[in-house]
């Protein structure tokens, strides 16, 4: 399966402020998601904007159809944080952090699915074994319920 990572780095903007439009763009399609994040209004949704356009030309270099492209996930970390000092009353100073954060996407093409190499594939013979499985389950219920209504029938 053909995946395309991007990265936008250093963006002076808290990656708390990401998480809610992150978590909603998480499996859609590449163009749904462009048409979503370039009408918010949020500072966020331009800079994701401008991660996603940067990602549909890092899969078109691979020769990946946009139209097939899907965010496999999209998440921003945390990044160094500039130390800044503010000048208070006294002669005094209070320090302040300004947060920088890392946007990453990861993009997978979505028309190649891959067969899941967990599930055996059943043969004719496994089938069979499996249909006489249920069948011996049915009777053997079937079997105790008669049982039951025997032994209701002689207590009365």
């Amino acid at each position: 399966m053909n995946t395309v990572q991007v990265k936008l780095r250093y963006l002076r903007h808290s990656a708390r402020k990401f998480q809610p439009l992150t978590k909603a763009l998480t499996g859609q399609s590449l163009a749904s998601a462009l048409a979503k994040t370039s009408v918010l209004p949020q500072d966020s949704a331009r800079f994701i904007n401008k991660l996603l356009k940067m990602a549909e030309a890092a899969a078109k270099s691979k020769e990946l159809e946009s139209k097939n492209v899907s965010i496999k996930e999209i998440y921003a970390t945390i990044g160094p944080k500039i130390k800044r000092i503010r000048p208070n009353a006294r002669g005094r100073a209070n320090a302040y952090q300004k947060h920088l954060s890392h946007l990453v996407i990861v993009l997978t093409d979505r028309s190649n699915k891959p067969e899941s190499k967990n599930m055996p594939k059943l043969q004719a013979a496994d089938m069979n074994t499996a249909d006489q499985d249920s069948a011996d389950r049915n009777t053997a219920d079937q079997d105790s319920a008669d049982r039951n209504q025997a032994t209701d029938l002689k207590d009365k």
